[in-house]
């Protein structure tokens, strides 16, 4: 391997790829947002890394940024065989619309950069040639977009309580991954995904990890000591093709085992991705040897104060796996990964 793309949302990249920084510039940031692709360039210095991810980016966005770049290095010369993928799927939920010149006069881009998606680097400036406005869970009431755009949220809402379903998200995502796959093969690239968190789960709202309920002086505990996360070793192929019959043809036709990392553990988790991971695997942490769990909790400078903070509610039960514990996900999941030996 000579070349690594990698692809995903804010479990990929702090800032936005091609927006804020470019796909080959991530190095610059601050080492309390190094990601897994930081820890891999960091680490084998003899990769070429590219960093194509961004905040709140959905499956469809991911791959398209995928196909782009391996696109590009393949068209520059670099053998397939030099190129490798990681990817980090989001979750199937998330929708992005395309934002044409047409259509900068009702949402300009310099007022949606934070719903900002535009990757490819032929332009001038961010957001030359249009733009892909992201929006990040389906129901958008608690975001900024109410405020920012009052006619872009309410076409938003509307179609979320009235055609919006799961299962079409699923297949959309479902086509696009072949895509990526069919791509990949066609030209000898490797490729190996893993997940946010579990991608299957009936139990996780659009996504999103459920909170297992505990009184408020128990929750530091929960999270830290016993490292409780929701129990889905139920859930097997029949089960989520139950949930979603009209995608068993395009669930079927992808090899899970092949292309995708999951979390297992017997009688505890199944299909868990790095955020089930890091709660199980952390590093533990104390006020003297500070390793937060999350990246949010870097601010509270000590173990003490996280765990104080947590009991107030004024911290979340979960956030973006911390510098610390991606280095370890990276030392010890990714480095065995057969496109390293």
């Amino acid at each position: 391997m000579k070349h690594l793309i990698t692809a995903g949302c804010s479990f990929t990249s702090h800032e936005r790829v091609n927006i804020h920084r470019s796909e080959d510039e991530f190095m610059d940031d601050l080492k309390e947002y190094w990601y897994y692709p930081h820890w891999i360039q960091h680490l084998k210095p003899e990769i070429k890394v590219y960093n194509m991810g961004s905040p709140g980016s959905g499956n469809l966005m991911i791959a398209r940024s995928v196909l782009y770049k391996a696109d590009k290095l393949i068209k520059s010369g670099v053998p397939g065989e030099d190129i490798s993928v990681i990817i980090e799927w989001s979750n199937f939920h998330r929708k992005s619309y395309f934002i044409s010149n047409g259509l900068l006069n009702k949402a300009p881009f310099i007022e949606h950069t934070n719903y900002a998606t535009d990757f490819i680097s032929e332009k001038t400036e961010p957001g030359e040639k249009g733009y892909w406005l992201t929006c990040a869970v389906p129901d958008m009431e608690r975001s900024s977009l109410e405020q920012l755009n009052r006619k872009i949220y309410n076409f938003n809402q509307h179609y979320f309580k009235t055609i919006y379903n799961d299962e079409e998200r699923f297949i959309e995502w479902l086509e696009y991954f072949h895509h990526v796959i069919t791509f990949c093969e066609l030209h000898k690239i490797k490729l190996k995904c893993f997940f946010m968190h579990n991608p299957f789960s009936a139990k996780y709202n659009f996504g999103m990890l459920p909170y297992v309920p505990r009184e408020p002086e128990e929750i530091p505990s929960t999270l830290f000591v016993d490292r409780i996360v929701e129990n889905t070793c139920d859930e097997t192929e029949e089960t989520i093709i139950n949930r979603f019959p009209w995608a068993e043809y395009l669930y079927k036709q992808i090899d899970w085992e092949k292309y995708c990392w999951f979390f297992n553990e017997e009688n505890i988790h199944k299909n868990g991705g790095v955020l089930e991971w890091t709660i199980r695997n952390h590093i533990p942490s104390s006020d003297e040897d500070f390793n937060p769990l999350y990246q949010e909790y870097e601010q509270y400078k000590s173990q003490t104060e996280i765990e104080k903070r947590l009991i107030e509610g004024d911290a979340s039960t979960w956030g973006h796996t911390s510098s610390c514990n991606y280095k370890k996900f990276t030392e010890e999941v990714i480095f065995k990964w057969e496109m390293f030996n």
